[in-house]
């Protein structure tokens, strides 16, 4: 797998802080089971969170430990380990890596779609039970050849592709790409290969669409 898209070291370090709102960490967490040079970029940063608690008076040392305790624990699906070998062990009946395939109801090929527009679907996922944070998390299936309406973003953003691949002003994401997007970008993906595009994606704050038509759309859809 040819990563060229990765998450945003802002985004990142949110992740590492457990300051990023749930449906966003599930998308990272995800790109992270397949993507070693983010898994070593979070390993990094953990290292330099360390160093930081390390200088810190005891008092403080102590709180900044029960934090770290809280945001690390269940350790392997929010950092996992940073080597350069596919995480294929976390790929389950579902067809996704782990991080995702706990919140999956069936595999990715049983997936009860929900039509958008012609040749656009969605499934909405359920957050964890903690509920923590704003934002959705859905899977979106555009059909060769289709567009998403021109939309821009009122907050962030994370689209990850799970299978095929679109194209859009930003350029070619395929699998394993991610898309770490915010309120400074407008775009249009379209697939662009024979196979159908799925991808994987969490927003804090409702999508800006450009089209009168994709407006009156979008408070049906909730997206």
């Amino acid at each position: 797998m040819n990563i060229r898209h990765h998450v945003g070291d802002d985004t990142l370090m949110a992740y590492v802080n457990g300051t990023l709102p749930e449906a966003l960490s599930v998308v990272v967490a995800t790109h992270l089971a397949i993507c070693p040079d983010c898994r070593r970029s979070v390993a990094m940063m953990e290292d330099m969170a360390g160093l930081l608690l390390m200088e810190s008076e005891p008092a403080e040392l102590l709180a900044a430990e029960k934090s770290l305790a809280e945001i690390f624990e269940g350790g392997e699906e929010q950092a996992p380990a940073s080597d350069d070998k596919a995480v294929s062990a976390d790929r389950y009946h579902t067809g996704v890596p782990r991080p995702l395939a706990d919140r999956m109801p069936t595999s990715l090929d049983n997936i009860p779609w929900r039509s958008l527009l012609p040749g656009i679907s969605h499934y909405p996922l359920a957050r964890g039970s903690a509920g923590k944070g704003k934002g959705t998390l859905r899977l979106l299936k555009i059909a060769p050849g289709k567009t998403i309406p021109v939309h821009s973003h009122t907050g962030q953003e994370l689209t990850l592709i799970l299978r095929g691949s679109y194209i859009d002003d930003l350029g070619r994401f395929q699998e394993g790409d991610i898309a770490d997007l915010d309120s400074d970008i407008q775009h249009q993906p379209v697939a662009d290969t024979a196979a159908d595009c799925i991808c994987l994606i969490a927003t804090d704050a409702p999508l800006k669409f450009s089209g009168f038509f994709s407006r009156l759309l979008q408070p049906v859809f909730g997206i």
